[in-house]
Formats: structure tokens, C-alpha cells, sequence
């Protein structure tokens, strides 16, 4: 083990992760305005095993999916093919009322 973390050449310059990090994918939601916000990507977990689909909304917030246990990168990939296709859609706004929310347990 490492006496110190990698840096990020190091890690940029690992073939297994760099293998694992080419396996994901992305795409640019054409129905968000804001060019930084329309990125939505499936990736596999650093460690291997879990695979993710996220994507960003206006006030900074990150939408997880998490994929786990058999077949997961196969329902990661489904579920990010429906997105892209637009079977079915990124949320980003406010679908909730805020005052339905409990808030007091925030920091």
C-alpha cells in the first residue's frame, strides 16, 4: 500500500481504471438550457461491481442511480438508454412543495 494517495496522473495512467472509465458513456440532454447542466453519464464504480447514472440540476444538486448485485451494468446501461431516447425523462425541477419537505434536520 502506498504511503501517500495517488495523484492524479497516477491514476489517470492506471489501464484498469482507465478501462473501467472508457466503459462508461454520456450524452448531452437536449431539454436542459444550460450547457453546463445537460451531461448525463453511466459509469462504473471505481471499485468495481456497482454501476451509476448521474446527472446535474440548476442549484447544484446530483441526481444518483445506483445499480448494484447481478446484471447491473446491463440495467444501468437500459436505464440510460431510456433517458437518452427519451422513454423516459431527467427530473429537475421541483416536483415536491417545499413546505412538505422537512428541512429542520439540514445543516
Amino acid at each position: 500500500m502506498a504511503d501517500r494517495p495517488r495523484t492524479f496522473e497516477e491514476a489517470a495512467t492506471n489501464p484498469e481504471e482507465l478501462a473501467s472509465l472508457n466503459r462508461g458513456e454520456k450524452y448531452q440532454d437536449p431539454a436542459v438550457d444550460d450547457p453546463r447542466q445537460r451531461e448525463v453519464a453511466v459509469f462504473e464504480d471505481r471499485c468495481g461491481g456497482d454501476w451509476f447514472v448521474e446527472y446535474f440540476d440548476d442549484d447544484g444538486g446530483c441526481y444518483v442511480t445506483v445499480f448494484s448485485g447481478p446484471e447491473a451494468e446491463w440495467r444501468a446501461r437500459e436505464y440510460f438508454a431510456a433517458l437518452k431516447v427519451g422513454v423516459l425523462r431527467t427530473v429537475r425541477e421541483m416536483m415536491v412543495p417545499r413546505a412538505t419537505v422537512n428541512t429542520a434536520s439540514r445543516g
